[in-house]
């Protein structure tokens, strides 16, 4: 009867214990990660037209198993051919993906062809709540603009 009760205990602290977000579970998020090259006009400045797009591969996507962007990312996978990329094994919880995009600033915007230009590299964030087991979530794209 004493075997019964301590087991009957234990199973019940495993069954009572709230898992956070994080690996272990059943459910998926999924996206895909674009890439927009637009040209601006010299003499203005203001973007005119989008060239073209493509999908961006072998972007690193992130994922930090809480909604605080401020902390370290949890996981990291690098986007395929395609640019999409997939986080499995996601138990119920709060989730922010985010990627890097790359920007280029020209110091003398007049005169492109001659200014010098610093590149820099900026997150892009999205959060998803999973709600529920063996659930497959998709996340609105990425779209990274770039400047030509």
């Amino acid at each position: 009867m004493k075997n019964i009760l301590i087991i009957c205990a234990v199973a019940f602290g495993f069954i009572a214990c709230e898992k956070p977000a994080g690996e272990g579970g059943t459910s998926v998020i999924e996206g895909q990660v674009y890439k927009i090259h637009t040209s601006a006009d010299p003499f203005t400045g203001a973007n005119t037209d989008t060239l073209y797009y493509q999908l961006d591969s072998g972007n690193d996507v992130f994922i930090i198993y809480s909604s605080d962007e401020s902390d370290v990312y949890d996981d990291k996978f690098e986007t395929d051919w395609e640019g999409k990329y997939r986080f499995e094994y996601l138990r119920k919880g709060d989730y922010t993906i985010y990627t890097y995009a790359d920007s280029t600033v020209y110091l003398y915007p007049d005169d492109i062809d001659n200014s010098p230009k610093i590149t820099y590299d900026y997150p892009i964030f999205r959060h998803i709540t999973i709600s529920l087991n063996n659930s497959t979530n998709t996340l609105d794209n990425f779209i990274i603009e770039k400047n030509q």
